[in-house]
């Protein structure tokens, strides 16, 4: 009965033993939540911020394409005013002339 008893004794003391040390595993982990949380924050700002970079990068490039297109478009359109400006400069004097021929005569 002496050894029976020794033997609870000792699953006892073994089953303390595993509890405690399941306590100190589990306050371990807690204690290391805060810091794996921080760190996984500071990887995502970090990847947030690459991708806005990103972002930012295909709006400029985009803006420098539209800037282009739209410098073409105005020069084509100073092109065509310039143009209809030489064809109606004659006809515009002629205009002038006779208005002021009329006010002579």
């Amino acid at each position: 009965m002496s050894n029976r008893l020794n033997s609870l004794l000792s699953s006892e003391e073994k089953a303390r033993e595993t509890v405690e040390e399941a306590r100190r595993e589990a306050r371990r982990i807690r204690t290391g939540i805060p810091a794996a949380v921080s760190g996984i924050e500071k990887e995502y700002s970090s990847e947030l911020h690459k991708y806005e970079e990103k972002g930012m990068e295909k709006v400029l490039d985009g803006l420098v394409v539209l800037e282009e297109e739209q410098i073409a478009i105005l020069e084509k359109g100073k092109k065509e005013l310039d143009s209809r400006s030489d064809q109606i400069a004659p006809r515009a004097l002629e205009l002038i002339h006779s208005a002021i021929e009329g006010e002579k005569g």
